[in-house]
């Protein structure tokens, strides 16, 4: 299926095959180091480079087990475009305020999905342990976020016009998902390309990432404390 939006001079579109709603097992977050490693049902990849996140779209096609949610720019395809179980497509010169309306958006509707595949027949053996029974009820287990800076307005091959305050926003509100979805989150690194020699707004908005990532956590982390 498909739907789309727009703004009030260009448009979003999205492309969503999702398949329905599966029952996943509960995480703590942060992780319990000290906890047996759960089994991994189902894998959320959010890329949210410049580009089409078409490397994983391809790899995972066939694998209901890992969902891809890939948010980037209509008119930056420099090689085959594939098909991930979400595509959002942002026009050139999409701001902060388009962006990140619309990965709120979509965030949302991910996290409000119901994925319903074949776990229906681990049911009859789940009601004998009712621990695994109550911790299947979250939609993913794992999920990774490339992390790409290449949405910055100062970036070479970017196209789009996004601030460094926009891109923190965006690092914010994938930070606060895995939260509510109690789910562990690996961050990867994406693109970031400067213009002529100055590498400054890239490698700031690289190191970022990372650092708030780690803020993030250290917050979270006082809060259980306290």
């Amino acid at each position: 299926s498909s739907s789309s939006s727009s703004s009030s001079s260009s448009s979003v579109t999205s492309s969503v095959s999702l398949p329905s709603q599966s029952q996943q097992q509960q995480q703590q977050y942060p992780p319990n180091p000290t906890s047996s490693p759960p089994t991994i049902r189902r894998i959320l990849i959010i890329d949210l480079d410049v580009h089409q996140g078409n490397g994983n779209a391809a790899l995972f096609a066939t694998n209901p087990a890992v969902q891809t949610f890939s948010m980037h720019c209509s008119a930056n395809y420099f090689s085959k475009k594939e098909r991930s179980d979400l595509d959002v497509e942002l026009p050139s010169g999409c701001d902060d305020s388009t962006y990140l309306l619309t990965l709120r958006h979509w965030l949302k509707r991910i996290e409000g999905h119901s994925f319903d595949d074949d776990d229906a027949d681990d049911d009859a053996d789940d009601d004998q342990n009712n621990d695994t029974q109550n911790r299947k009820r979250k939609q993913f287990d794992f999920i990774f976020y490339q992390s790409g800076v290449d949405i910055h307005a100062n970036d070479r091959l970017g196209r789009l016009s996004v601030t460094s305050d926009g891109i923190s926003k965006r690092n914010a509100m994938v930070f606060d998902f895995a939260n509510r979805m109690e789910c562990p989150l690996v961050v990867c690194m994406g693109g970031g390309y400067p213009k002529g020699e100055d590498w400054t707004s890239v490698i700031e908005a690289h190191v970022n990432v990372y650092w708030e990532a780690h803020r993030y956590l250290a917050d979270a982390h006082s809060k259980i404390v306290s």
